[in-house]
Formats: structure tokens, C-alpha cells, sequence
């Protein structure tokens, strides 16, 4: 029992550990803080956390300086620094920014974070392929597209016959050598290319003066020469792009805004935004095995309208969708705006002053109207505790009673207008607000709406109805209804749905302690297999030529039987969690067949056999999969309960499913127990009513509670055959999305 508990509770123990503390953000640098590209990634990273965090972070930054050559002993330094600096304050998620950083942690992680999750950042899908990460390692792939920048230097200068690579010596720049070598190659003869690889810097200046002005130069990365020297790659670019003879492109953000026309380009923002949303996932609770890489999709071809314009190079030649930076609006962009605006205003003008004249016509009778209106009811409203209002559609005029504005909190300063009470109500309200209204005549009955209102940090529910009467040429002119307060009556609904969410997950919890013993047989049974399997694999592997196809199947057992304790442990915690229902679509067959095998052991135990006659082809409905699980396992249970008195070989349970002439999909569970006793019927789903000895009464009145909040109906009655048969009815995904 020990071993299972550290085998399927390992979450639980971080969780507690997160919630004494902030979480930790630790973001490891390849290079030096001289490097603008990690750079960026780590401030834009650092934003996106602390603005989408709903908590407080602790964000820590190391520097490993890994591009440049070092002593055989710097990387070991580094780990022993990390290892200790961090021993008492671990890290919740690490974030590797730079393509060193990755094989690094990989490498490493055990010494500085165990077992910690790791989101990585600017990595190509080659180095990430050959990085070999564990499952718990994720982050945003990169992909600086050499082709696709080559594509756009071809397009730009379709006469270029020669082109010109050039990269550094390191560790990155060998890994862009053999990318530019195959792309080159893709390309047949078309281009005369030369490889200016693991130059000198000044050899490097001098081969680069000698390249012809109609050719095409793609700088890579530098971060260090043929001699050893190291450099920072935006320096180098930045440099070489002053000194070309020809256009200079490069697929790197950092490069561009100075001298290089553009590449296929990927911003380091957005790699930076992108893993900061991955890791607000983990931290929230996602398992990181569970969130597999993402491609960032924020590339997109981008060019420096000035560095076009030094090179001669049409803006008409750009690929679709380029996105071209640092151009300066023309003279006829200026002009064409300033006559439109022009335009705009004069039509304003015109407009409005036509608006005042016939709104000053409209809001003398409307005042007049109102005013005798508002005599008539003050009395009345004030007596009854009502806010009473009327809308004039036409006019756009409101008239409400003074009680109305004590309701909505308006001082007697603010005038009373539909936008004053549109403002005072909760944000998220007013678009309730809004919609019952604009609806009110369209419906026979009054349009209602419960918003919330904010009075002086005191929270207060305000009920609106509205009725449209129609004139006497049938056209709705006019809106009038009240304003109710309601908080009293909200508060006791709020309190009653957090009880029966509590009593609901109570009773999940008591059915599963009952069946704590099949469970754990149901866990234990793939966890034998897995040590049978082991101990197996152990011998096969002590012979002298080990049959590996044997040894490959004992494997695969070994990881079927893994995947099925997980199972049986997911559908536990699903059961027990707590939070708010959230509503999805949901495989009806499905739910069915996972109840049934979390109930497996416990129907061996009983001798209970079971039958399924599924429909297929059923449509899904809409609902949250956990507490339409507790219902089917309630039925199930009770249909279990029911057949204690009937002998061993006459237990069957049958389950089906089906649709109804209604189009609703219905849940049949029948038992061949001795059914229900007339005086029972009538009680079965009442509260605290129940015929077993030690039940508490409470279980299908939940089911019945949880059931009609989906919009279906349970029934309990005998069958036919004998035995009582339990029907679950709920309408199906179509059928809810056309009634809204």
C-alpha cells in the first residue's frame, strides 16, 4: 500500500509544497547577458508570467555562458553552482532559453532540479529530435527557416547567380553550416555558392569585400571565428550588413532594423510570450508529459523597408503577406487620409446637427409625457419598494423613479440615462443586460435579467423585467418594467448550490470508500503483472542469446499494464477533485463503459454479471463527465445492493443505451434484484429516505438534483421482467444548441 500511494500521489505532494509558496520560474540563459536574443525571449517571457499569473511568481535568471570555449571544468562549475543555490529553494518549472540550453538540463537536470518540469525555448525540431528529452520536457519548437529566406532573397533579386553563406565556428554555427549545405543543394545549379565557414573575422571582412554587388549574402550566427575569438551574432551581422557589397538577409529577429533586408523571421517576443502561456499551464496543474512541443505561429516573412530602399529592391517583389517594418507613410497616403477625415467630419457635422434638430422636437413631447407618467406612479413605486423606469426607443430617453437610482447607487448628481445604469452594473452583467432588453419585444411574456451592482464596495443583485406594450399601429415604440432587488433570494441560491456541490462530492467520496478494497485489487492486479513481467524480462536478459522478440512482448506488457493502473488511478482523482462543473461534450457509451470498468472488481467480488447492449453512432451530449459519472455509478450500486438476496447465478446486470422518440439519449440500468415495494415508489427520491441499513437517503436525491441541471429526468420504476430498472434521459448536444 505505501508503494501505491508514492506511485499514484506524487502531484498531490507538489501541489501542497506550491501552495506554502509562490511558484518559481527559473530561467536558464545559454549566453551571456550579451546576447539580445535570449534576452528578449526572457523579458518578454518575464511579462506575459507576472501580467497571466493569477498568483504571485518568483522569477530567478542564470546566465551559462556555453557559446564561448571555456576550460574543460566550466560546465561542471556551473552545475555545482546551480545544484547548491537552489538546493533549499527548487525551482516549480525551468525555462531554457537558447538551443545550448536544453541538451545542458537534459544533461544535468537530476543534479540542479529533479524531476522538475522544463519548457524550453528556440529550438529546432533536428536538435530537439537529437536532444532525446523525457516526456516532462516541453516548450516551443523554432524553426529559422533557411529555405524560406533564401526564397525571399531569390524573389527580391531574381538576376542573383551567386550567393554567399556565412557562419562561425561554434557549436550553433556548425549546425546552420550543414542546414545551409543542404538547402544549397536542393537548388541544383542554379546559384554559384560560397561557403565563407570558420573564417578569421578579418579574413572574414576581407573575402566579404570581394563579393559581387548583384549577389546574394545570408549571414547565419558567429558566435565565434576560426581562431577561437568569440562575438555576439547581432554584432557581427550589424557590422558585415554595413560593410557588404550586396543585400545582406538573415532568418534572425535580432538582426533586423540594422542593415539586413529580412528573412523568414520568427520574433523572439513571441517565442518569449508562447513559453510563458506553456508554463502558466503547468503551473496551474497540467502534467507536462501532457502538453507535447509547440511550433510558434508567429513566423512570417519581414523586411526593412529601409534597407530595400539601399539596395534598389521592389517592394512589389515580396512574397504574400511580407510584413514590411520602418516604411514612412508617402506624401499620398498623408494627403488621401487628411481628405477622407475631411470628408468624415463634414458628413459628421451634418449629421448630428440634422440628429439635434429632430431629437430637440422628439424631447419636448417626450418631457411632457414623462412628466405626467412619473406623478402617476412615484407613489405608488415608492409605497410597493420598486424601482419603476420606461425607455422612449425613438428618443433614446429614460425616465425612472428615484428609488431606482438608491438601487442602482447614482448619486443625486448623475443624471438618470440608460448609460448611467448600464455603468453601474457589474461589467460582466451588462451584456445579460443589454440582450434581455433588445429581446423584450420580441417575446409575449416580460424579459427578465438579474445583473449585479456594486454600491460602495457592498455587492447587491437587481432583477430587471421589461415589457414592450405595442402602439396602436402594432409597432413597439416604448420599454417600461422595474427594477426588484434580489440579493436576499441570490445569496440563499449561491449558498444551496455550494451545499449541494459539497453533498455531491461527500457522497462521490463515500461510494468510492465503500469500494476502496475492489479498487485497490483493480490497481493491484496490473501492478503484479508489471513486477511478473520485470522479473521475466530479468531473465530472458541472463540468457546467453536473449530472445528479444520475447523480450520486446514482455516489454509491452509491462507498459499495457502501466497504462491501465493509470487508468483506474485518472478515473479516481477525476471522481474526487473538486471545482466548478465544467460543461463539454461527452461520449455517452464511453461514460458507460468507464464506470463499469472502475466497478469491475467490485461486480467480480459480488459475482454480479453484466450485460451492455450500447447503441452506436449515438450523438454526445453536453454536460460535466464527473457528475454524470456519480450518477451512473449511484444506479449502478444500487442496482448492485438490490440482488444481495438473489442467488449467485440469477445476478445480472444489464446496461443499455439508446435514443428516445423525444431525440433524447437515454441510460437504462436494470438489476434482477426483487424490484421496488409499492409503499417505496414514491419515496425512492426523497431526501434522507432509504431502505438499506446503513444508507444516508441522499444519493438519487443528488442524482435527480444533478440530472434536471442537465436539462434531463431520471425515473426509478419495476420492470416487466422483474427486477427494477433505472432510466437516465438526457437530450442530446443538437438538440440543447437549437433551443439556444
Amino acid at each position: 500500500m505505501a508503494f501505491l500511494l508514492i506511485v499514484a500521489f506524487p502531484w498531490l505532494g507538489a501541489h501542497a509544497r506550491a501552495a506554502e509558496r509562490p511558484p518559481r520560474v527559473l530561467m536558464l540563459h545559454a549566453f551571456n547577458y550579451m546576447f539580445p536574443a535570449t534576452t528578449v525571449v526572457g523579458d518578454a517571457a518575464r511579462k506575459r508570467l507576472l501580467e497571466r499569473s493569477p498568483r504571485k511568481l518568483d522569477i530567478d535568471g542564470e546566465f551559462l555562458d556555453l557559446a564561448r570555449p571555456s576550460n574543460p571544468g566550466h560546465e561542471d562549475r556551473v552545475v555545482s553552482f546551480l545544484r547548491e543555490k537552489y538546493a533549499h529553494s527548487p525551482p516549480d518549472v525551468v525555462m531554457t532559453l537558447g538551443s545550448l540550453a536544453l541538451p545542458f538540463i537534459v544533461k544535468h537536470r537530476d543534479a540542479i532540479a529533479p524531476s522538475v518540469p522544463v519548457v524550453f525555448t528556440n529550438i529546432s525540431p533536428a536538435t530537439y529530435s537529437a536532444s532525446r528529452a523525457p516526456s516532462d520536457i516541453t516548450g516551443i519548437i523554432t524553426e529559422f527557416n533557411f529555405d524560406k529566406t533564401l526564397a525571399l532573397a531569390e524573389a527580391l533579386q531574381p538576376d542573383a547567380r551567386q550567393v554567399v553563406v556565412i557562419a562561425g565556428s561554434a557549436v550553433v554555427d556548425r549546425r546552420w553550416q550543414v542546414e545551409a549545405r543542404k538547402t544549397m543543394e536542393t537548388r541544383g545549379r542554379k546559384f554559384e555558392t560560397t561557403y565563407l565557414f570558420e573564417l578569421s573575422y578579418d579574413a572574414l571582412v576581407v573575402e566579404l569585400a570581394r563579393v559581387p554587388r548583384n549577389a546574394i549574402v545570408i549571414v547565419l550566427t558567429v558566435f565565434a571565428d576560426g581562431t577561437g575569438k568569440t562575438f555576439v551574432p547581432a554584432e557581427v551581422a550589424t557590422a558585415l550588413a554595413a560593410l557588404s557589397p550586396a543585400p545582406v538577409y538573415s532568418p534572425y529577429d535580432t538582426y533586423l532594423g540594422n542593415g539586413t533586408v529580412g528573412g523568414f523571421i520568427e520574433t523572439f517576443e513571441s517565442v518569449g510570450v508562447a513559453a510563458a502561456d506553456l508554463t502558466l499551464e503547468i503551473i496551474a496543474g497540467k502534467g507536462p508529459a501532457a502538453l507535447p512541443p509547440r511550433t510558434n505561429p508567429g513566423q512570417a516573412y519581414r523586411v526593412d523597408f529601409r534597407a530595400m530602399q539601399r539596395w534598389n529592391l521592389r517592394e512589389g517583389n515580396l512574397p504574400a503577406g511580407t510584413i514590411v517594418l520602418f516604411k514612412e507613410p508617402t506624401l499620398w497616403d498623408q494627403h488621401r487620409n487628411l481628405v477622407i477625415a475631411a470628408i468624415c467630419i463634414s458628413a459628421l457635422q451634418t449629421g448630428v446637427a440634422g440628429a439635434l434638430l429632430i431629437q430637440r422636437r422628439r424631447r419636448q413631447r417626450a418631457e411632457t409625457l414623462l412628466k405626467e407618467s412619473e406623478e402617476r406612479m412615484t407613489f405608488t413605486a415608492a409605497s410597493a419598494n420598486l424601482g419603476l423606469w420606461q425607455f422612449d426607443r425613438g428618443t433614446n430617453e429614460l425616465w425612472a423613479t428615484e428609488h431606482s437610482r438608491a438601487l442602482f447607487g447614482l448619486g443625486d448628481d448623475v443624471p438618470l440615462t440608460r448609460e448611467a445604469f448600464l455603468a453601474a452594473i457589474h461589467p460582466e452583467d451588462r451584456g445579460t443586460a443589454i440582450a434581455s432588453l433588445s429581446n423584450a419585444s420580441s417575446v409575449i411574456r416580460s424579459a427578465v435579467a438579474d445583473v449585479r451592482v456594486v454600491r460602495e464596495g457592498d455587492q447587491r443583485w437587481i432583477r430587471i423585467r421589461a415589457h414592450t406594450p405595442p402602439d396602436n399601429r402594432g409597432t413597439p415604440t416604448q420599454l417600461s418594467g422595474i427594477f426588484v432587488d434580489i440579493t436576499e433570494q441570490k445569496t440563499a441560491e449561491i449558498e444551496t448550490a455550494l451545499q449541494r456541490q459539497e453533498v455531491a462530492h461527500l457522497m462521490r467520496v463515500s461510494v468510492l470508500g465503500e469500494l476502496s478494497g475492489a479498487i485497490a485489487h483493480e490497481i493491484n492486479q496490473p501492478l503484479t503483472a508489471i513486477q511478473s513481467n520485470a522479473e521475466t524480462g530479468l531473465d530472458l536478459l541472463a540468457a546467453a542469446s536473449p530472445d528479444l522478440a520475447e523480450l520486446r512482448d514482455v516489454l509491452q506488457d509491462i507498459v499495457d499494464d502501466n497504462h491501465r493502473a493509470s487508468e483506474v488511478i485518472q478515473r479516481l482523482r477525476n471522481l474526487l477533485k473538486k471545482g466548478e462543473p465544467k460543461l463539454v461534450a461527452i461520449d455517452v457509451n464511453e461514460l458507460v463503459t468507464s464506470t463499469l470498468a472502475l466497478l469491475n472488481n467490485e461486480l467480480i467480488s459480488r459475482r454480479i454479471s453484466v450485460k451492455l447492449d450500447l447503441t452506436s453512432a449515438l450523438p454526445t451530449a453536453i454536460g460535466d463527465p464527473v457528475q454524470l459519472q456519480q450518477v451512473l455509478l449511484n444506479l449502478v450500486v444500487n442496482a448492485m445492493d438490490a440482488m444481495a438476496s438473489t442467488p449467485p447465478t440469477q445476478r445480472l446486470v444489464t446496461v443499455s443505451t439508446s435514443m428516445t422518440q423525444a431525440d433524447a439519449i437515454e441510460v437504462r440500468v436494470k438489476d434482477s434484484g426483487p424490484g421496488i415495494q409499492p409503499a417505496e415508489a414514491c419515496r425512492v427520491f426523497e431526501p434522507f429516505y432509504t431502505t438499506k441499513p446503513h444508507g444516508l437517503g441522499l444519493g438519487l436525491a443528488i442524482c435527480s438534483t444533478i440530472v434536471e441541471a442537465h436539462g434531463g429526468a431520471v425515473e426509478l420504476s419495476n420492470d416487466d421482467a422483474g427486477g427494477a430498472v433505472a432510466r437516465l434521459s438526457l437530450p442530446a448536444r443538437s438538440v440543447l444548441i437549437a433551443a439556444q
